[in-house]
């Protein structure tokens, strides 16, 4: 069985990385241009359904305002539905936020 993991259990298997940081994290659109802006990450990992807005689009949007910042897509749909979407909109890979259960 494969269940969703949550945005906190993949901010725990990023920071488990050693040469890896969460340096914040969004709640929203408005919230994310803020964090990027003030904390300048090397990487954003953006889910594609964010509340009130479309990952997709702040990935574009991004890649506008700030074309060298990578950008990973993230989401607990189908990777065939998404994964295409969130590379067409500047993504540079796709993660399924999935694991089997136990």
């Amino acid at each position: 069985m494969i269940t969703p993991l949550s945005a906190r259990v993949l901010a725990e298997l990023i920071s488990r990385q050693a040469d890896l940081t969460i340096c914040g994290e969004a709640g929203d659109v408005h919230e994310a241009f803020t964090l990027i802006a003030k904390l300048r990450p090397d990487m954003a990992v953006i889910d594609v359904s964010l509340k009130n807005a479309s990952g997709l689009e702040l990935i574009k949007t991004l890649k506008v305002q700030d074309p060298n910042l990578p950008a990973a897509g993230a989401s607990m749909h189908d990777e065939s539905l998404y994964a295409e979407r969130a590379l067409r909109a500047g993504a540079l890979g796709y993660v399924m936020k999935q694991e089997p259960s136990h």
